[in-house]
């Protein structure tokens, strides 16, 4: 049987810490790696919402079980990228999440493509 799920990384997001000089850094966990069935959006509704920003969103049904888990803003690691030999949790992330969205028994969450990645 084929599985379309992909090995991905999600780094959740801890918020910001000073650096000692009056910038606030924001700061991730260690990613962890999932099996998630991730695709581009392709339904009217979603191409409608997100218009010329379409082809940089990428989405994923995830069982409920997950509620929770991932938020606004944290990180993924998508088509490959993974957060192997990074020094600075975060720093090989090319995705960013939309907040997640609970559908009756699954949860959609849509990744959007960090520019220059």
């Amino acid at each position: 049987m084929m599985s379309w799920n992909k090995e991905i990384y999600i780094a959740n997001r801890l918020g910001k810490k000073d650096d000692g000089y009056g910038n606030k850094i924001i700061t991730y966990q260690k990613p962890i790696k999932y099996m998630f069935n991730v695709q581009p959006v392709s339904s009217d509704v979603d191409l409608q919402e997100f218009g010329e920003k379409a082809s940089m969103i990428q989405k994923a049904i995830i069982p409920r079980e997950y509620e929770g888990v991932f938020h606004e803003n944290d990180l993924a690691y998508l088509d490959g990228a993974s957060p192997k030999n990074e020094i600075v949790n975060g720093d090989n992330a090319n995705y960013r999440l939309y907040p997640p969205r609970i559908q009756n028994l699954k949860i959609a969450i849509y990744f959007e493509r960090l520019t220059g990645k």
